[in-house]
């Protein structure tokens, strides 16, 4: 089996306790051969502490020196089209973090020059790999629920700024709650749905919570390595700590969803699809029932488990190099990443317009 080469854009918390363990999970088929991060004590202490023999402070460098076959995009979000940009443009197929892009013109180019490049390209949409949502997948694929015509997804933190790092800072980050731990729900009921062609966006960002101070671990964000951990100063905070929307579907279907870092709420985390023949409800991210008539079926199995953190990392990058190395058709498809960046340019521009925005206006 032959090894591909790999290299990591960012050592921060994504690239130390996701994408490495999954690439180290599957030695077999993968080598890291490089770090970079434009902190060179990022850099140096990730290329240390996993065992990596080069690491660099710059991107370009690295990737010409190193020649990789693959590269890892774990920088903030808002150079992630630049890294994965500079990486197709040497040769490398990418995996990027999530967001892949703000907007549907920038997805469009990325994937465009992958193509042109003979390269693969994919965004770490992770959440679709948890067993609720691989069983509602095969449960709707069968045709049991019908045609959906509704859907709405919830994923919320009573607190959980992330109080670390720039996700609190809009010229970093691109947005707040939305935009981190919305974009995976978003991305999870597209696929379910099929990945339907959107009509319009309607969403509104609201900021309250800022103020309340903590720590990584003490706001709930924190489930893996952070190094080198930045202060959190509120008053850097420009970005929504909930969110709110609604698509609307070419088709007809509509999708209702609320996001949030922190609310006066219960924790949560569901999708729930209402079809001609079933619903079905996928709560807290564990179980599914299906709803046939009068009767209540659990088409999973009694007992299940849920997902580690950062499992689907595992998933993709699995994936990833039976796409590169054997040909095969990829889970995670260019039109619905596509899809995820237009819906998150719409619904910011909404937010800020304070009326739906066309999808015919991006």
């Amino acid at each position: 089996m032959k090894k591909l080469r790999v290299a990591i854009i960012g050592g921060g918390m994504i690239a130390n306790s996701a994408h490495i363990p999954a690439y180290k999970n599957f030695s077999d088929r993968y080598e890291i051969v490089a770090v970079c991060d434009a902190f060179e004590k990022a850099a140096k202490d990730t290329a240390e502490k996993n065992g990596i023999p080069n690491y660099f402070t710059d991107a370009q460098e690295m990737l010409q020196k190193m020649k990789p076959d693959l590269v890892s995009v774990c920088a903030p979000n808002m150079l992630h089209k630049h890294f994965t940009m500079l990486a197709l443009s040497h040769g490398a197929n990418v995996i990027c973090e999530k967001p892949l892009a703000f907007t549907l013109s920038d997805a469009k180019e990325m994937f465009s020059l992958a193509k042109e490049k003979g390269l693969f390209l994919t965004a770490c949409q992770t959440m679709r790999f948890t067993p609720d949502r691989i069983a509602a997948k095969g449960f709707i694929s069968s045709g049991a629920l019908g045609s959906p015509y509704y859907c709405e997804f919830s994923r919320v933190r009573r607190r959980g700024i992330p109080y670390w790092g720039t996700f609190h800072i809009k010229a970093k980050s691109g947005g707040g709650a939305f935009v981190d731990i919305g974009v995976h729900m978003l991305d999870a009921a597209l696929w379910l749905m099929g990945n339907p062609d959107v009509e319009s966006v309607s969403g509104s960002c609201f900021k309250k919570f800022c103020e309340e101070l903590g720590t990584a671990q003490s706001s709930g964000a924190l489930t893996g390595n952070i190094q080198n951990v930045r202060p959190f100063d509120p008053a850097e905070m420009d970005v929504e700590d909930f969110a709110c929307g609604c698509v609307n579907f070419k088709n007809g279907v509509k999708m209702n969803f609320k996001v949030a870092w922190a609310a006066n709420l219960p924790d949560e985390t569901t999708i729930r699809i209402i079809g001609e023949k079933a619903g079905i409800d996928l709560p807290t991210g564990s179980v599914l029932s299906g709803f046939d008539s009068n009767t209540n079926v659990d088409i999973l199995p009694e007992r299940h488990e849920k997902g580690a953190p950062f499992s689907g990392h595992f998933h993709v990058i699995e994936d990833v190099y039976e796409v590169i190395a054997n040909g095969k058709e990829p889970i995670i498809k260019p039109e619905e990443t596509i899809n995820v960046a237009g819906i998150i340019e719409a619904f910011y521009k909404s937010a800020e317009l304070g009326r739906p925005v066309a999808f015919d206006e991006l």
